[in-house]
């Protein structure tokens, strides 16, 4: 991905500028598995870890008896049945209620892994899994069609309760980039009241802008990683933009002063902004507290100076570009916030035009963001007008209840809006109970969806902030990412959403809020990668490893020699430019140009 439009008439991503959204129908092609530098046969792997010297310093006898199970199993509180996970972070924790254990057996099993594990759990009823193990079970994932059986017996007491079991899915593909999220009272950011993290690929939360060097929020990224704006409480600046690659220190240099920093529309290369309006009467949060009501418009991020007939409406609330930047998307304040439109952008011109009103509602409609197809919108959908509920959970200790606040997707094409069940722990449209373990206390609270610039695995990436339960370790504003399958035929017009996961690496009891998923900043010809995603030039070059093991990503180098074809997660600019195997197998297409893969339904 280049960090700026090409003189081709392409933008950052290789994109032509404007046209039509890219509905895929390309014939079903995939890629093979040696193609992408693996060996087409699996080798399975059986880890015991309830043998002799066990972690649990369990005897034989107390193994069999839990092998054998027994008893009232618990409840599984985390993860959910039927999530998707995706590869390359921190291992999920395992979660139940009951007594508390004095050991766990615990067995995973898929087509080609399967663990045994004796443990301890590191508190009570809570079991982090070991890195090494779930890395081992994640190189051998087969997708949708290799669930994962995960079994949990505690034993309380010398005596066995269980097992409890649940499935869950490993995507075949890492998420790009790292997360960017808004904390308050964070530990990294030494209590202070706000700042802004960043999860790096496979780590954990580490301090970015915050501490004593001011109050930060609001903020946003591009789409490439190579800018953020961030609404700055010090100094008297209303916010500021900040450069970012991939040697940026905490806490580094402002490029420019960024008026009405509060909630802005980055484009995917950060060259410009679009800040957000702030009607009169609207309590929407989309402004900096106690500045006066400002209309939106279109500005420079490099300098903060404003663009003059940009086609920009006063009323854009709430803006956000599509990952390819041929789209803006906002809520529109002169409906009063209960519809959605879309825009065309032309990011060469530095022009928006062709509004179309996507959606109207009752009731307010909000933080718009279009999947990476172009072919629907996330949002949220509430009963009142602080969209986000403002305090709400965000300051640790404060009021937990917020305002209702719910997941939906709008399909483009058709106008059809449908509620994000699954992901907010329904089983359906219709269910009102959930299946979380919480019931009614974990429902109805959920802020601020942002997606991922590119698909992984089959799905694309949605995270939000919800106010529920982490398991057993309690109830908090934290962050939760979501799969949505990808739309083999480009219909958003029921759910296609999976059961949330907690976003691992984030800190835990601090208020945490809007995270961005961001591409890091590429690297140029010649330097490693693992995908063409990594690279400047669009392409990584990696050779043929008979021996590699699977599922390993093996380091390539980033050349921007253009291939006879594109490979999975390389640049593109249509579905043809994508590898195209054999057919009767998931195929790829060019989504935000790169090669992404969709399963077949």
């Amino acid at each position: 991905m280049a960090g700026s439009p090409g003189n081709d008439g392409t933008d950052a991503f290789g994109n032509t500028q404007g046209g039509a959204p890219n509905t895929p129908q390309a014939p079903p092609v995939q890629d093979d598995p040696a193609d992408m530098g693996m060996p087409s046969v699996i080798e399975p792997i059986v880890i015991d870890d309830c043998g002799d010297s066990n972690p649990a310093g369990l005897s034989p006898e107390q193994v069999d008896t839990l092998r054998a199970g027994g008893g009232t199993p618990p409840r599984l509180l985390y993860p959910y049945d039927a999530t998707v996970f995706p590869r390359g972070m921190v291992p999920p924790a395992l979660m139940w209620d009951g007594n508390e254990a004095e050991a766990v057996y615990v067995h995973i099993e898929s087509t080609h892994f399967e663990w045994f594990g004796c443990m301890t759990p590191q508190a009570p009823n809570y079991l982090d899994l070991p890195p090494e193990v779930w890395e081992a079970a994640t190189a051998r994932t087969l997708g949708p069609g290799d669930p994962y059986t995960i079994e949990v017996t505690p034993m309380v007491g010398g005596a066995a309760h269980g097992p409890v079991a649940i499935s869950v899915v490993i995507a075949q593909a890492t998420i790009n980039g790292s997360i960017y999220y808004n904390s308050y009272l964070s530990a990294a950011a030494g209590g202070f009241a706000g700042s802004i993290l960043r999860i790096p690929p496979g780590g954990n939360a580490e301090l970015f802008l915050g501490g004593l060097a001011g109050c930060y929020g609001c903020h946003t990224v591009s789409a490439n990683g190579e800018r953020l704006i961030s609404y700055v409480g010090v100094g008297g600046l209303p916010g500021a933009s900040y450069a970012l690659d991939p040697t940026t220190q905490p806490n580094p240099p402002m490029t420019a002063p960024s008026p009405f920093a509060g909630f802005t529309g980055l484009s995917p290369d950060g060259s410009v902004y679009v800040a957000g309006a702030r009607p009169v009467g609207l309590v929407a949060p989309q402004g900096t507290p106690g500045e006066p009501p400002n209309d939106s418009a279109l500005y420079e991020t490099d300098t903060g100076t404003v663009i003059a007939g940009s086609g920009v409406p006063p009323t854009a609330m709430m803006p956000t570009f599509s990952s390819d930047g041929t789209v803006l998307a906002f809520s529109d304040g002169a409906a009063t916030g209960q519809s959605l439109v879309l825009m065309d952008f032309d990011q060469a011109a530095r022009m928006a035009a062709n509004p179309r009103t996507i959606h109207t509602d009752d009731q307010y409609v909000g933080w718009p963001f279009v999947l990476p197809d172009r072919q629907a919108v996330v949002f949220t959908r509430g009963a009142n007008s602080q969209y986000s509920g403002l305090g709400a959970g965000v300051i640790p200790g404060t009021n937990l209840l917020g305002p209702e606040s719910n997941l939906y997707m709008v399909d483009v094409d058709t106008g059809q809006a449908t509620i994000l069940a699954k992901a907010m722990g329904l089983n359906d449209a219709r269910d009102t109970t959930g299946y979380v373990p919480f019931g009614a206390e974990d429902l109805g609270k959920n802020y601020y969806p942002t997606v991922s610039p590119v698909a992984a695995g089959g799905y694309f990436w949605v995270f939000f902030d919800s106010i529920r339960h982490y398991g057993n370790a309690g109830q908090f504003r934290q962050l939760w990412g979501a799969a949505i399958s990808i739309s083999p035929d480009g219909d958003y017009s029921t759910d296609r959403s999976h059961p949330a996961f907690y976003l691992p690496g984030q800190e835990f009891a601090s208020g945490n809020h809007r995270a961005f998923a961001a591409l890091d900043a590429c690297v140029m010809d010649g330097e490693d990668c693992l995908t063409g995603i990594d690279c400047c030039g669009g392409f990584c070059f990696i050779p043929e490893i008979e021996d590699n093991e699977f599922g390993i990503e093996p380091v390539g180098t980033c050349t921007s020699d253009v291939p006879e074809c594109a490979r999975r997660d390389e640049r593109c600019l249509t579905d043809d430019d994508c590898c195209s195997p054999d057919p009767g197998e998931p195929f790829n297409t060019c989504i935000a140009g790169f090669c992404a893969f969709i399963p077949l339904e």
